[in-house]
């Protein structure tokens, strides 16, 4: 039996620093050497630096917080049972790197679309740009003033006949290149222009002017509007904006209808939205899109630009004689701000005004195509298309708009310029297709945007003015625009169709909203990161049981290891330099004058 007087000793769990709460110092007690077998000896930080990895490694698994990982090198374990245990461990690190990898992917989806309000009210949705086009794309009287003005300007006094004729081909090449049969005259057409219609203060010949001039104007083609009930001026609200059809009337461009309005002004019902009463002349028709008369009706987002192959856009032909209903359905997508901290690659998408020095505050993924396809256009032809705006190119007004010269470099990169790409696949079958489109990898998704849907449209025949006859009204009030009563002047919205417009030259468009309340989406962060760190947590803790304080000794135990075999390395190196010089003072002569001088004394 231990006597009472002897001193307590500290008791260890391990030899490992990370268990010593003072590894620097000596201990308190002396080691005792003649200890019971069950006892383990006093520790000090000499007794640890003289631990081998083996040792030490093997003293972490005995004490690290890991759950089991002392199976490994527990004594009195048979060989079988550390097996077993080995396997064990391999297996759950195996699952842990699986499920850890599941997570990371998953993570990679940052963002997460939700259903934000499913009966939003339509009356907070703000009212889409509408972009009417005629059919006729050039004005039979615009061409031959034209033509007459050519016939001025011709040194060999050709008539206007002959430049009307030369007008009609050369125009196919701006909106139908395939139809254009004779490029040697075509070509020589050109050069003609490129010589004796260019102006002074011009260095090229000006197609953008050109076509302005050749287009119907709007004042001809409108006869009455009316939105919310109200009449109004067709030429206040409509103007002249560039389209992938060329010069068309828009209205709403600019998103004056974009605030919240009155419950009364939803712009729901046949009768409620914008009510359009067209006219078309077909004695003015010179050439038209599809061979039909009517109009081009493009529904699409305020501020942009559109085009029909780049998306974003709903087109719909209105045909003269007909009562043309387009109900429009709405979406609303919106990204939370919080999401501008993450990288646009991450969150897969831009905002608005993230890149303002093309798309002056109002990006779009349909603008961004376009503009890459112009990009494309000007580096491959060296030429400007005169329907694009010029803010898409950099230096587009020292360019050239493309003529007749480009047609060919044009119907060559046809293909390319309809096929676009933001991001490289490989897919089997279509390697031919993946080399030859447009690749656009700036181009991502709007992360907030408006987008309209137009479903259900549907046409209704204009009456006759022999059935719309029927007893005199006192106050007729204003009906729908299909109603044919005594004129007014044409384009100004305040009165109805003049007499002369037969119903087969008229047409009636109504635009409005079919559905009282639509969905509003929401994306936001799929998981914040402390979100991310307690999924990791609880995969480790329940597969393989590891935990923070585990994770903090294996590093510290990692570290710890690096820096004894570099202080030894370092130690070895000093006692090696140490033993050169000490070398090399033994075998340097002593100096003459550092020996001791004797004195002899002589009798």
């Amino acid at each position: 039996m231990e006597s009472l007087d002897q001193k307590p000793f500290r008791l260890a769990v391990g030899r490992a620093a990370w268990w010593i709460p003072n590894p620097g110092r000596v201990a308190r007690y002396p080691p005792i050497r003649t200890l019971a077998p069950n006892h383990l000896p006093g520790t000090s930080a000499e007794d640890t630096r003289k631990l081998s990895f083996a040792a030490a490694l093997k003293d972490l698994l005995q004490n690290l917080s890991f759950h089991c990982y002392s199976k490994l090198v527990e004594s009195g374990r048979r060989i079988q049972e550390r097996f077993f245990w080995f396997v064990f461990h391999i297996t759950a690190l195996t699952v842990l790197i699986a499920f850890l990898w599941g997570t990371y992917t998953k993570e990679q989806e940052a963002l997460v679309t939700t259903m934000y309000h499913p009966m939003y009210p339509i009356w907070k949705v703000e009212f889409p740009a509408i972009s009417v086009c005629s059919l006729n794309r050039i004005s039979q009287r615009a061409a031959w003033q034209y033509a007459h003005n050519l016939s001025g300007k011709d040194p060999k006094q050709r008539n206007a006949s002959h430049f009307y004729d030369q007008l009609k081909a050369f125009m196919y090449m701006y909106y139908d290149p395939s139809d254009l049969m004779d490029i040697d005259n075509a070509l020589r057409f050109q050069s003609f222009l490129d010589k004796f219609d260019t102006a002074k203060e011009e260095l090229f010949f000006n197609t953008r002017n050109r076509m302005s001039a050749l287009t119907p104007n709007c004042s001809d083609m409108f006869v009455s509007c009316r939105i919310a009930g109200r009449l109004f001026d067709c030429m206040d609200k409509f103007e002249t904006t560039l389209t992938s059809h060329g010069f068309c009337c828009t209205f709403n461009y600019d998103g004056r209808y974009v605030n919240k309005r009155d419950f009364r002004q939803r712009y729901f019902g046949p009768d409620m939205g914008l009510v359009l009463t067209l006219k078309t002349d077909p004695s003015d028709n010179f050439y038209k899109i599809n061979g039909h008369n009517g109009f081009m009706i493009s529904i699409y987002e305020p501020h942009s630009y559109p085009d029909p192959y780049s998306g974003g856009v709903a087109e719909r032909v209105a045909e003269t004689g007909f009562n043309t209903l387009l109900p429009v359905r709405a979406k609303i997508f919106e990204t939370l701000p919080e999401a501008r901290s993450m990288s646009s690659s991450v969150r897969k998408c831009l905002f608005e005004n993230e890149m303002p020095w093309i798309f002056a505050r109002h990006y779009t993924f349909s603008k961004c195509i376009s503009a890459c396809r112009a990009q494309s256009v000007v580096s491959l032809c060296e030429c400007v298309p005169f329907h694009l705006p010029h803010r898409y190119i950099d230096g587009s007004e020292k360019r050239i708009y493309c003529t007749l010269q480009h047609l060919a470099c044009l119907k060559r990169y046809e293909f390319k310029w309809l096929n676009v790409i933001t991001s490289r696949e490989n897919v089997t079958g279509l390697e031919h297709e993946l080399q030859d489109a447009l690749y656009c990898p700036l181009c991502l998704a709007s992360c907030t945007e408006t987008r309209y849907s137009v479903r259900g449209a549907m046409t209704l025949g204009l009456p006759t003015p022999s059935q719309i006859k029927g007893p005199a009204r006192s106050n007729p009030g204003p009906r729908a625009n299909n109603s044919y009563g005594p004129a007014s002047s044409s384009g100004s919205g305040k009165g109805p169709v003049h007499s002369s417009s037969a119903p087969a030259e008229l047409a009636v468009v109504r635009i409005y909203f079919a559905e009282t309340h639509i969905q509003y989406f929401r994306q936001i962060i799929k998981c914040a990161w402390y979100e991310t760190f307690s999924t990791i947590g609880n995969i480790c803790g329940i597969i393989a049981g590891f935990s923070l304080i585990g994770i903090c000794e294996l590093l510290f135990f990692l570290a710890k290891q690096l820096w004894q075999a570099c202080r030894a390395e370092l130690r070895a190196e000093l006692a090696h330099i140490h033993v050169q010089i000490r070398n090399a003072q033994v075998a340097e002569p002593e100096p003459e004058a550092e020996r001791p001088m004797k004195l002899f004394i002589l009798p």
